[in-house]
């Protein structure tokens, strides 16, 4: 009987446009569709509608499927711009995509094409489908599957909005993307190779379709054994934006069906898309600045995690892999006024129960602590998530209840910050702090008021137990994130001891080679002159193994502002069969800091390539490590594009540049 009556009651609701909406609905977020015919008088752009305007709008509760759409008394005629919107997304779901799955106008279905997901104001999540005035796809879009080079701001033919009665849009919203991991690899003769994609002839890739978290396996097969190791890498297509911060953690690798010993590896990438963490890679001379581990510490991992000699012939390789979530730990610091009963985290004292919460995201969390004992008064106490600044960087901690013993008390105004620049807190108590941090921040931008004080220490006169709940709120990335600025001092020390800049290319066919002066085989490797000569792996005629082919460098001391020039001069034998460049550039031993706090300035580079003219580009790379390098050519990643011929026996490349900031 009370089901009847709650169904009876329901329709009676949907018929006077009353829909019941559940607590969680309320706070929802809401997807809509906003809408502007070709002459502007129909329109919407969420919350009530005008006149002659039906919304049809959908409670966003998390990732799933939805219906939007907009019905007209009269018909709206033409279109002037329409995007799926919805608001709060980027707050409260940061991160997730939007993928139409059909639209329909009048009840039909039309074609379109693909779009993106991204924010007009950082707080409304939407997805254009017909907007004008948009020329170019913006650097912060992100798409469901990780690519947005094939994305549109206008994704539909206008010309099927003439006489519109209803529109309605169909999407799904996704929390993760959809990916693809795949083994790179090649042997030790480059015969044998796979970067991804569609594999050559005599090789089978099984690559994995990745969507979500959770366990994996990849693989390569070979038609006829490959032969020895150069290269190998795990890597995740897009997984720097379909999947940022993840981490891969390798569970067991098998060279033809046995499992092979590993070491510590790391999660990187090369190029700030594609997620990888290198299983052999000679080239890498030290754990690079956006190394992660999924244990938290980047103590012994390495580039290299497994011996060579297990690849000396090779039919199959597989890798069972973990992608694993972001995470980190929150927990209530905490001092009474004896300094009796303490809590910094970790395992708790005799006396003392903790109670932590998981982080993987923004959400409201609980943390505590119960005594055994009552704790007399208060000295110190805030929140604290272990590794924030890092795990979350830009996050925002906003405390929305303490309770002691139970029973809630009246709380002020604070503030997101950190001491330490690792551990993120919101202090609830803390007389030490007689001004508010440079570094603090809220979620809704207003300081005013703002303090490291916001409870009453004498609620705290007998404390059996502590419950503080907070909203953990996303923020953007802050530039630099704990990399505090170097200071003129500092700066000024480092151009005293002066730098040197050093030539270094890389062949396409035979990868000849000079690298940079601090990777493998570069100028601290003395158990090899590779340094100090053109190399090659081609037709090794040599006792070390390599193919010989000489040329001279002239490297330069960097002492001051201006113009310095580095150079290459081929031998007898030029470049070998090398008929195009990988990578022409210069490496320099100036702390990519130094530039980056505007401490010292390249520019003005050019290029002379053999008897070709001098080519004016500049592209100072200070993202690939600790130090400064000046890209000319590169296909991995940022390089210029002109034409040239590869210089024959006994010509010279040169590349000049100017330094400023002295």
């Amino acid at each position: 009987m009370k089901k009847t009556l709650a169904a009876v009651l329901c329709l009676a609701m949907c018929l006077l446009g009353m829909v019941p909406v559940t607590a969680e609905e309320a706070a929802a977020p809401e997807a809509y569709l906003m809408y502007a015919d070709a002459a502007w008088a129909n329109q919407y752009w969420g919350g009530e509608a005008p006149e002659g305007v039906t919304a049809i709008n959908a409670a966003v509760t998390g990732a799933g499927e939805y219906t939007v759409g907009l019905a007209f008394a009269a018909e709206a005629q033409g279109l002037a711009f329409t995007a799926v919107g919805i608001t709060d997304g980027e707050t409260k779901l940061p991160g997730y995509t939007i993928e139409i799955k059909a639209i329909r106008v009048n009840g039909e279905e039309i074609s379109f094409e693909k779009g993106y997901t991204s924010s007009d104001d950082g707080i409304t999540t939407r997805m254009n489908i017909y907007n004008e005035w948009v020329n170019e796809v913006p650097a912060e879009a992100r798409s469901f599957d990780g690519k947005t080079d094939d994305a549109s701001p206008v994704i539909v033919d206008k010309a099927l909005f003439e006489a519109v009665k209803s529109v309605e849009v169909d999407f799904a919203l996704h929390q993760y993307g959809v990916d693809t991991a795949y083994i790179m690899y090649a042997d030790a003769a480059w015969a044998n190779q796979y970067w991804g994609g569609e594999a050559p002839e005599g090789v089978t890739a099984t690559n994995a379709v990745i969507d979500g978290f959770g366990d994996y396996t990849v693989g390569l097969a070979f038609a006829e054994e490959a032969q020895g190791l150069a290269f190998s890498a795990l890597g995740i297509v897009n997984g720097e934006k379909t999947y940022p911060g993840a981490y891969l953690k390798i569970n067991e690798l098998r060279v033809n069906g046995e499992p092979v010993e590993l070491k510590k590896g790391y999660t990187s990438s090369d190029d700030g898309i594609t997620t990888r963490m290198n299983i052999y890679n000679e080239w890498v001379s030290e754990v690079p600045a956006d190394a992660r581990s999924f244990d938290g510490t980047l103590e012994d991992a390495s580039p290299v995690i497994l011996d060579k000699e297990a690849f000396a012939a090779v039919k199959t390789v597989e890798i069972d892999f973990s992608l694993l979530p972001v995470t980190d730990t929150a927990y209530l610091m905490y001092a009474d006024s004896s300094w009796a009963h303490q809590y910094w985290g970790g395992e708790a004292a005799e006396g003392i129960a903790a109670v932590n919460a998981e982080i993987t995201g923004p959400g409201t969390y609980t943390i505590g602590l119960t005594f055994a004992e009552e704790a007399q008064g208060l000295a110190f106490s805030a929140v604290g998530i272990v590794t924030g600044e890092k795990t979350f960087n830009g996050y925002f901690i906003n405390v929305t209840e303490v309770k002691v013993n139970g029973e809630p008390i009246e709380l002020g105004k604070g503030y997101t910050s950190s001491d330490d620049g690792i551990t993120t807190r919101e202090n609830l108590y803390n007389e030490w702090v007689g001004e508010v941090p440079a570094d603090a921040r809220r979620a809704d931008g207003d300081m005013e008021g703002a303090s490291a004080i916001i409870v009453d220490q004498n609620a705290f006169a007998a404390v059996k137990s502590v419950e503080v709940t907070f909203d953990f709120i996303y923020g953007k990335p802050i530039a630099g994130g704990d990399d505090a600025p170097m200071t003129e001092d500092e700066a000024n020390a480092l151009k005293e001891a002066g730098f040197h800049a050093y030539i270094g290319v890389q062949g396409k066919d035979t990868y000849v080679f000079r690298n940079a002066w601090n990777d493998n085989y570069g100028m601290n490797d003395e158990a090899h002159p590779y340094f100090y000569r053109l190399t090659g792996w081609d037709n090794p005629d040599t006792e070390d193994g390599s193919d010989d082919l000489g040329g001279s460098f002239v490297d330069v001391a960097i002492n001051g502002n201006g113009e310095y020039t580095v150079s290459l001069t081929t031998g007898e034998r030029g470049f070998g069969a090398t008929s195009e460049f990988n990578l022409l550039f210069v490496s320099t031993d100036i702390p990519a800091k130094l530039i980056a706090d505007g401490y010292l300035t390249i520019d003005s580079v050019k290029t002379k390539i053999g008897n070709a003219a001098t080519q004016e580009y500049t592209n100072v790379n200070i993202d690939e490590g600790t130090y400064a390098r000046i890209d000319v050519i590169n296909v991995y990643g940022t390089g210029a594009d002109f034409g040239y011929t590869v210089p024959g026996a006994g010509e010279t490349i040169t590349i000049t540049f100017t330094v400023s900031g002295w």
